[in-house]
């Protein structure tokens, strides 16, 4: 069963490099996202301890004029566990620290997004030279078969003495020539399957053939730019990182701002001291304020990033913009190539008929019989690569429009 462009997309969502690198950087900033965000919630910290002490220091207190009672204010085995609650109360600086970690963590999804419809366009690429790659050795086979059976004719011929020596040796360097053709072709199959496969971690067996286009006409270019650019993944991570720059100078900003944690802490000892309590707790309030001259200046560092964050993003929607306007226009001049390439090939076609028509009849000689074929393989070499072109360059231009492909799948 052959095997269409979907399966090879597929497999590289889960098999190319460059994807999975996308999916842990996608993954390392979720999660970084989870750390920021866990600590604004309540903390919670145990600790418990074992001390031995060379001696215990014990004090004495009369109840009565003959008895009397003891308090071990440190024993000589200590044992102490202490459990701490802490919640940050007022906390705007890492507030926003969280909401730009937020804004990274969307900009690592899109990011991804990007790495992946980039793998998709290597792969359609790669899958539609590797569909040129098996037509020209099939072609480059015909016209060996081809060249072979004229020499069967041409040793016939000369054996009978119609034909000469000199005839017989053409069409036999012709054979040669032909086999040549094979063999490059057959190297050139071998390196697209070898490419097709790293980048998609699939190995190609059976494959469709090139499909044959209806020669419509691409759709015009203004519609698609002006839905195709802004929802590119490339230019909406660009945005988010432009938000994230944001928060990350408001949040140094407000790190100027005092903040306020709540504590409760409640500890379990028997080293009880005057309270002769084996339980005890506190609670309270800290406020913290830090002001300093690096705080300050790095002020400026940030806002300086979030202009940085700026520009980036406004080269993605220009670069997003360009890569649209490339692809249609290489989808436009290959609608015209395929065009001219399969009138080529239908006139090439007709000529090497007439020629091996005529040489049969003995008007035409071997030299138009061997030119007429080579020119059939180079009309129908330009139509394959045509051909070729013009499918990758409707499914890259679908891809840059944030369209669906074709026949290869959701």
């Amino acid at each position: 069963m052959a095997q269409p462009l979907a399966q090879f997309l597929s497999s590289a969502e889960r098999a190319n490099l460059d994807a999975r690198t996308g999916a842990q950087a996608r993954e390392r900033a979720e999660a970084e996202f989870a750390q920021a965000w866990g600590g604004l919630l309540p903390s919670l910290t145990a600790s418990g301890g074992w001390t031995h002490n060379q001696y215990d220091a014990v004090l004495g207190f009369p109840t009565g004029a003959t008895s009397s009672t003891t308090v071990v204010i440190v024993p000589k085995n200590q044992l102490d566990a202490t459990f701490k609650a802490e919640v940050p109360l007022l906390a705007p600086s890492r507030w926003l620290e969280t909401a730009a970690a937020s804004s990274s963590a969307r900009a690592a999804v899109r990011r991804d997004q990007s790495t992946r419809e980039q793998v998709h366009r290597q792969v359609v690429s790669a899958f539609y030279a590797y569909l040129g790659a098996r037509a020209v050795l099939e072609s480059a086979q015909r016209s060996l078969a081809l060249s072979q059976a004229q020499v069967e004719v041409t040793a016939a011929r000369t054996a009978a003495g119609v034909a000469n020596e000199l005839e017989l040796m053409r069409g036999r360097a012709e054979v040669e020539r032909n086999q040549q053709l094979v063999a490059d072709a057959e190297s050139l199959v071998a390196t697209g399957a070898r490419t097709l496969e790293t980048l998609s971690g699939l190995s190609p067996g059976e494959v469709p053939p090139l499909p044959l286009d209806s020669l419509e006409p691409v759709p015009p270019l203004e519609p698609l730019l002006a839905r195709g650019v802004d929802g590119r993944p490339a230019v909406q991570a660009a945005d988010e990182d432009v938000t994230a720059a944001s928060r990350t100078s408001a949040a140094a900003t407000l790190a100027l701002v005092p903040s306020v944690n709540a504590q409760f802490t409640q500890r379990f000892t028997n080293a009880t001291g005057f309270q002769d309590q084996s339980a005890l707790s506190n609670a309270g309030l800290t406020f913290s304020w830090r002001l300093d001259v690096p705080a300050v200046a790095g002020l400026r560092a940030l806002r300086a990033g979030q202009e940085t964050a700026l520009i980036a993003a406004e080269r993605a929607r220009r670069q997003a913009a360009d890569q649209l306007h490339a692809d249609w226009q290489k989808a436009k001049a290959s609608v015209k190539k395929v065009s001219a390439a399969r009138a080529q090939v239908a006139a090439a076609r007709r000529a090497s008929s007439l020629a091996h028509e005529r040489n049969l009849a003995g008007v035409a000689t071997q030299l138009d019989v061997i030119q007429s074929e080579r020119d059939l393989f180079s009309a129908e070499l330009g139509d394959i690569q045509a051909s070729a072109e013009l499918a990758s360059a409707r499914a890259l231009l679908a891809i840059s429009a944030g369209e669906p492909l074709q026949g290869a799948g959701p």
